[in-house]
């Protein structure tokens, strides 16, 4: 008679175990889904922010290039008006082709 009892009570130890297990992979299953979903739109933010960081960046760098050309061009120019000013008070005024610049 005790096989019995012990039997039973095993049976019914099952099927709360097995119920618990379905109930428990349940809630895994959810919880990974919402975790994939966050996961997934925090990466499409950091994404995001990166791009617009390298693209931050970049225009950063285009705006050097383009700084540092406008610095240059100025100093050349600067360096054609000085000579012509000098040419001119040297008396000799300067000359494109047939043409005088002053």
């Amino acid at each position: 008679m005790s096989s019995i009892i012990t039997s039973l009570k095993d049976l019914v130890t099952s099927v709360f175990e097995v119920i618990f297990s379905v109930f428990n992979s349940a809630i895994d299953m959810v919880s990974g889904l919402v975790m994939g979903v966050v996961n997934s739109v925090i990466g499409v933010v950091k994404m995001a922010l990166h791009t617009v960081g390298n693209f931050l960046e970049a225009a950063g760098g285009v705006g050097k290039f383009v700084a540092s050309n406008i610095v240059v061009i100025a100093l050349i120019a600067g360096g054609i008006y000085g000579y012509l000013q000098y040419q001119g008070r040297q008396g000799r005024p300067a000359r494109v082709g047939n043409k005088k610049l002053n």
